[in-house]
């Protein structure tokens, strides 16, 4: 049975599976276990976000459409109070996680044909405004008590020529490319977001504006691209300024809240493959891995950037790549996914394996190894909810108990094939006991909620 939607939008019902097809969710649920165990999962319910071209069902019509027709992703989602939310197509919309219903919608307004705000990308939100970051190159504000759009202010426009060189050597000029954006970073009175495209030169730009009125502080032109690493989970505002991974791969920059120039930068071995691990309530010191699999742990003291190595503990002798997981701290320990693929091996070939993956648990202290062990498909940021920690891998939903900060053996808890997104881009949000990911098969982007069988 459906459930209905704010505007008559029907969302697909409980019964609906993770793929969005017609067959349901295999479950793998608790029995025997302990307190540690994982709780008995099943699909709450899904609601298409977003569809291009033909979808597996006639009837199941998209909350919205993509305005620009180009980046085809929804933003990251955001748990706020009573409400999840998710920007898709030229709208934030709020649910409610009993039910699925639509409860809130900030839609974008064009005020200017030539440079039209696009597709939302990345969302952030104080007590009052909802704040997004565009396609089209904006940064934009609602008031979340009315919806209305407070201000949108045009940081980087898509209508500036770029070049890009394409497999047979033929060159091609852009004169509209939307933008890939970077988290919102929120200061005490300031947004701050990159943007980049991979059909542009390899330049990006970092743009600040004031979080009241919009107006812009400052840009910053950057050499290479914001989103090779996906874009999320950077940059970071802390007190001594803006934690941004440099897009040109060399290390780490402090740069100034006020100004955007940097301040200090702390260079890493490789770069640094996703975005940044902040400590309780978002503060310091922040973890991450470099590509080549090397953990940093990072402070400021008096202004400077300070950090402890583990250099070693996640490679091996061969050059590998690590999955797309940013670490996780849980009592005192990090919890990382070890480099173990082979560097040159094509994604999609035989020798392609994401189950070879492998769970290292370091002391967040001192950077002491304290055991490693098999993790099957572990490429994306996991999450802690209840005694456990969950992630989700290429076959669908993993569970790992944690007992003092490490991880046991992962287990499959929500068969979910048939997606067709890197898995780094459909990181889990846990919130109030609940699971929401967005994915989906090709040219569909469906937002999945999952929750305890015996409440759904």
């Amino acid at each position: 049975m459906g459930l209905a939607a704010t505007g008559g939008i029907a969302l697909q019902g409980c019964s609906a599976p993770v793929t969005g097809g017609s067959e349901s969710a295999d479950l793998a649920g608790s029995e025997g276990n302990s307190n540690a165990g994982p709780m008995d999962l099943q699909v709450a319910w899904d609601t298409l976000l977003l569809y291009e071209g033909i979808t597996t069902d006639d009837t199941e019509q998209p909350l919205s459409v993509l305005r620009s027709n180009f980046v085809f992703s929804a933003s990251n989602m955001l748990a706020i109070g009573d409400r999840v939310y998710v920007g898709a197509g030229g709208t934030v919309f709020g649910f409610t996680p009993e039910t699925g219903e639509v409860a809130h919608q900030f839609s974008v307004v064009d005020s200017d044909e030539e440079d039209p705000v696009g597709d939302i990308m990345s969302i952030a939100a104080s007590q009052d405004v909802m704040y997004a970051a565009t396609s089209g190159g904006y940064v934009v504000a609602f008031d979340v008590a009315s919806g209305a759009q407070l201000w949108a202010t045009l940081c980087c426009s898509t209508r500036s020529p770029g070049i890009t060189s394409w497999g047979g050597g033929e060159t091609l000029y852009f004169s509209d490319a939307p933008w890939r954006c970077t988290s919102l970073a929120m200061g005490s009175t300031a947004i701050v977001v990159g943007y980049s495209s991979y059909q542009l030169e390899n330049m990006s730009l970092l743009a600040c504006v004031e979080a009241s009125t919009g107006v812009a502080r400052w840009t910053r032109q950057l050499e290479g691209r914001l989103d090779t690493a996906g874009g999320l989970g950077y940059p970071v505002a802390v007190d001594a300024g803006l934690l941004l991974p440099m897009p040109d791969g060399s290390g780490l920059g402090l740069l100034g809240m006020q100004t955007g120039e940097t301040l200090d930068f702390l260079e890493t071995d490789s770069p640094i493959y996703m975005g940044l691990t902040m400590s309780d309530e978002g503060g310091l010191p922040c973890y991450f891995q470099s590509k080549l699999g090397t953990l940093y742990k990072v402070d400021v003291e008096n202004g400077a950037l300070v950090a402890a190595i583990a250099q070693d503990a996640c490679t091996d002798s061969v050059k590998r790549v690590p999955s797309g997981a940013r670490p996780l701290l849980a009592d005192g320990r990090v919890i990382v996914n070890a480099a173990t693929q082979d560097e040159d091996a094509k994604r999609f070939d035989g020798d392609y394996n994401p189950s070879a993956g492998e769970c290292v648990v370091f002391d967040a202290e001192t950077l002491e190894v304290l055991e490693r062990h098999d993790a099957p498909e572990i490429e994306s940021t996991p999450v802690r909810m209840g005694e456990g920690m969950y992630y989700l891998g290429r076959a669908g939903i993993y569970y790992a108990a944690l007992e003092g900060g490490v991880p046991g053996e992962p287990e499959l808890v929500i068969d979910a094939e048939g997606r067709d997104r890197d898995v780094w881009e459909q990181q889990l949000l846990a919130a109030d006991g609940m699971l929401y990911f967005v994915g989906g098969p090709y040219g569909e982007r469906w937002l999945y909620a999952i929750g305890p069988a015996d409440e759904v």
